[in-house]
Order: C-alpha cells, then sequence, then structure tokens
C-alpha cells in the first residue's frame, strides 16, 4: 500500500514538473512573441487588430482617398 502511494506521489511530481517545464516554455514564446509584435511597423501592428486582410483594407483606404480627394475637388469647383 505504501508503494502504490509513493508511485502515485512520485507520479504526481513528475507530472507537476513537466507542467512547469511546459509553463516556462510558453511564458518564453509568449515574450519572443511580443518581441516581434513590438518590432512590426506601425501599419501591420494596426492591421493586426483588425478582422481584414491587409488587402481589404488597402481598398478601404484607397476607397476613403479617393472619396475625400472628389470632396476637396467638389469643394473647390463651387467656390
Amino acid at each position: 500500500m505504501e508503494t502504490e502511494d509513493v508511485r502515485a506521489g512520485s507520479e504526481a511530481e513528475r507530472e507537476l514538473s513537466e507542467l512547469e517545464q511546459e509553463n516556462e516554455r510558453l511564458r518564453r514564446e509568449n515574450e519572443l512573441l511580443k518581441e516581434y509584435k513590438a518590432s512590426l511597423p506601425l501599419k501591420e501592428r494596426i492591421y493586426d487588430r483588425i478582422p481584414l486582410s491587409v488587402k481589404q483594407l488597402d481598398w478601404i483606404i484607397l476607397a476613403l482617398l479617393v472619396l475625400l480627394a472628389g470632396v476637396v475637388g467638389l469643394g473647390l469647383l463651387d467656390r
């Protein structure tokens, strides 16, 4: 009976040790990911926050710029 308790205890310690190692690995991976995200250009960091592809966002920005240019152009023609 005592040997079973010792085995169960050593198994639990081994599992705990494995979980601690996995936790440490994930912590290092998280730090590397933070460093990577910080190294991205501003445009890419902004795009990561919006659930659209870069191509879609570029088209939206282009359409807004064309609309702005049209409004400015109409404003100049109306003077």
